[in-house]
């Protein structure tokens, strides 16, 4: 009677161990598979995206975009005329002329 008394506690500790073990194990898998936390890209949040078609005009390089036609600024853009591309930037006004002052571009089909 003694014997059986003293096993039953064992048996809890032993389980008890086995369930902690399996429950880190699970929640270090879980933070191994966890996403990654999105990176900020600047802190200016007045940059937006724009999607179009660099082209050569007379006053320079523009993006020609489905609602309107913006000058670039901020770079060299001979390396993605004629191609369709992704800027992330801000519209900027000089005079009566809306610019876009780029701070990234993507080919938008690679």
């Amino acid at each position: 009677m003694k014997i059986t008394k003293m096993i039953l506690p064992v048996l809890l500790i032993m389980g008890l161990g086995c369930a902690i073990n399996s429950f880190a194990t699970t929640s270090a898998k879980q933070a191994s598979l966890s996403p990654a936390t999105p990176v900020e890209l600047g802190a200016d949040v007045n940059n937006l995206v724009f999607t179009g078609t660099v082209k050569r005009i007379p006053d320079g390089t523009a993006l020609v975009t489905s609602n309107a036609t913006y000058l670039l600024s901020g770079g060299n853009f001979e390396g993605i005329v004629g191609r369709e591309v992704n800027i992330i930037g801000k519209v900027v006004k000089e005079g009566s002329i809306e610019k876009i002052q780029v701070a990234r571009a993507q080919l938008a089909h690679e």
